[in-house]
C-alpha cells in the first residue's frame, strides 16, 4: 500500500485552484474587453469623421461632381475634387475653375449632421467670387454611406453678396483608412 504525502495532495488542490482563477480572469477579461471594442467600433461608425468619395449633382448637370472630402474629428472639413466646372447663367462669369472647399461640420442627433463649407470661385486663376455650402446630412445605419436631405449651394461675389443659389443631391461613401 502506497500513502502519498499529505502535501502533495494539497499542492495538487491548490493547482487545480490555481488554474481555475486563470481560467475566470480570462473570462472576466474577455467579457469585459470584447464588449468595449464593440462599443468603440459601432461609435466610430455614427460619426462622419474619415475619408469620403462624394458626388454632387448640382442643379441641372448630367453628370455627378466627384470630390474627395476629410471630416475631421474636431469638426474640420477639407474637400478637392473636380477644379473645372461651368456654372450656368446667371453665374458663368463667377469663374470656370473652382478651388478646395474649407468649412466645419458638427453632430445634431443621432445620425443627422450640419455642414457648411466655402470654396473660392476662379476666372483665368483669380478669385472672382465665393460658394457657400451649407448641407444637412444623414448617415446610413451602416455608417458607410450618407445623403443631404438639404444642401443649398449659394454664389457669391467677392464682397460676400448673393447672386444667385440652387438645391444639390449629395452622396457619400467612405473610404477604407488604416
Amino acid at each position: 500500500m502506497i500513502i502519498e504525502p499529505k502535501m502533495r495532495s494539497g499542492t495538487r488542490f491548490r493547482r487545480v485552484i490555481t488554474t481555475m482563477k486563470k481560467g475566470l480572469i480570462a473570462v472576466v477579461l474577455l467579457l469585459v474587453v470584447f464588449p468595449a471594442i464593440l462599443v468603440a467600433q459601432s461609435s466610430e461608425k455614427k460619426t462622419l469623421t474619415g475619408v469620403w468619395e462624394v458626388k454632387i449633382s448640382a442643379g441641372g448637370v448630367q453628370s455627378p461632381l466627384l470630390s474627395i472630402a476629410i471630416f475631421g474629428g474636431d469638426g474640420s472639413f477639407t474637400t478637392n475634387g473636380n477644379t473645372k466646372f461651368s456654372l450656368a447663367p446667371p453665374n458663368q462669369g463667377l469663374g470656370n475653375e473652382r478651388g478646395p472647399g474649407y468649412g466645419r461640420w458638427a453632430q445634431t442627433s443621432d445620425r443627422e449632421f450640419k455642414l457648411t463649407f466655402y470654396v473660392a470661385l476662379l476666372k483665368e486663376g483669380e478669385v472672382n467670387g465665393y460658394m457657400r455650402v451649407r448641407s444637412t446630412m444623414s448617415l446610413s445605419e451602416s455608417g458607410n454611406e450618407f445623403t443631404s436631405s438639404e444642401c443649398v449651394a449659394q454664389f457669391l461675389d467677392t464682397n460676400w453678396k448673393v447672386l444667385d443659389s440652387d438645391q444639390d443631391m449629395v452622396k457619400g461613401t467612405r473610404l477604407e483608412t488604416p
